[in-house]
């Protein structure tokens, strides 16, 4: 029988009685793996609570996952940095000097914060790790057009690195050598991320960001190739009343497959759970059916209940839910038969 990975995120809730109900929810909704959010505020403040979730997610048996999330705002996730407000000096600076709002990947002190809470992280015995969408900080950049005016980043860090590497000084345009240097900054700073997680004998899941821009890695096989990767995944989330989803996730999760062919990784696409309007919710199923035809059999949802307790909530939750579950269970089915 295939190995099927079920999974959801979950954040937002760290009274340990109360996420226990959710528990039961999720693992009633077919899921068997669950994504725990882990931001600096956790790291400061609710380091017991999110030992007694972890234990008990296990305890409910599911795999459990720790996710940095928006850690030095460097990582996916709508939370605020407090290390950018007290380490300034660990902050990306742009082509025009601005200091920018996250933390830059080059950066020793930021590095070293991760190592510690990776450390943290493994004390709670989770499956694995999650290196969410890892990245420089995004400016808007046009397909086609001329090179972005601004980006990042040109911190004392950066430039010392690039002038290693390049025996040149770092330029304020954003020339060739630029994006190079920065793709492989993000992919060396992963490759840290990811031995770090291995070296606690945990499993290390990466998902890069479905659009091409120079503060992203365009070239995802050079993420992929990391031999500390466990799972590499993606997560091709739509806007409202965009068409033809089955065609557009189905593409992502091609690409995906064959890099995880290619390099022995385990494939994993993220499914929308937020955001979604009142009528739209077949959609879900559209993405989860392309992305199975594709050769998918891990799949997470960002996130639990429809992200009914955010902002970017789908209109209507309970609908969102009961047609993640439907889809899960009728995967489940598929795979027992």
């Amino acid at each position: 029988m295939e190995k099927l990975k079920l999974g959801i995120s979950y954040f937002g809730n760290r009274i340990p009685w109360r996420v226990k109900e959710d528990l039961k929810a999720i693992r009633d909704a077919g899921c068997n793996t669950i994504t725990h959010t882990f931001s600096e505020e956790d790291m400061e403040f609710y380091q017991p609570a999110m030992r007694e979730i972890a234990a008990e997610s296990r305890a409910m048996g599911l795999e459990v996952w720790l996710d940095p999330w928006a850690v030095g705002q460097a990582f996916g996730g709508e939370t605020y940095s407090s290390l950018v407000m007290k380490e300034l000096s660990l902050r990306q600076i742009s082509s025009e000097g601005e200091s920018l709002p996250i933390c830059c990947l080059n950066q020793p002190g930021f590095q070293e914060y991760l190592l510690q809470w990776i450390d943290t992280a493994a004390s709670f015995q989770p499956d694995g790790l999650f290196w969410d969408e890892p990245h420089f900080f995004i400016y808007p950049e046009l397909e086609g057009g001329p090179p972005a005016r601004r980006w990042a980043c040109r911190c004392p860090a950066c430039r010392a690195l690039f002038q290693k590497k390049f025996s040149a000084p770092m330029p304020d345009r954003l020339t060739a050598e630029v994006r190079q240097f920065k793709e492989e900054s993000i992919v060396n700073f992963t490759r840290l991320m990811a031995d770090a997680t291995k070296a606690k004998k945990l499993q290390a899941s990466l998902c890069v960001l479905p659009f091409e821009n120079s503060s992203t890695v365009n070239d995802w096989s050079k993420m992929a190739a990391i031999p500390s990767i466990d799972i590499i995944g993606t997560d091709p989330y739509w806007k409202p009343h965009q068409p033809e989803i089955g065609s557009y996730v189905g593409r992502y999760a091609r690409r995906i497959v064959e890099l995880a062919a290619r390099f022995k990784k385990e494939p994993q696409i993220w499914v929308l759970n937020f955001n979604i309007p009142r009528g739209e919710e077949g959609k879900i199923k559209e993405a989860v059916d392309s992305a199975w035809a594709e050769g998918v059999r891990n799949f997470a949802a960002w996130s639990y209940f429809g992200s009914g307790y955010i902002q970017y909530r789908a209109e209507d939750p309970a609908v969102v839910w009961k047609t993640l579950s439907d889809c899960y269970q009728a995967l489940s089915r598929s795979v027992s038969r």
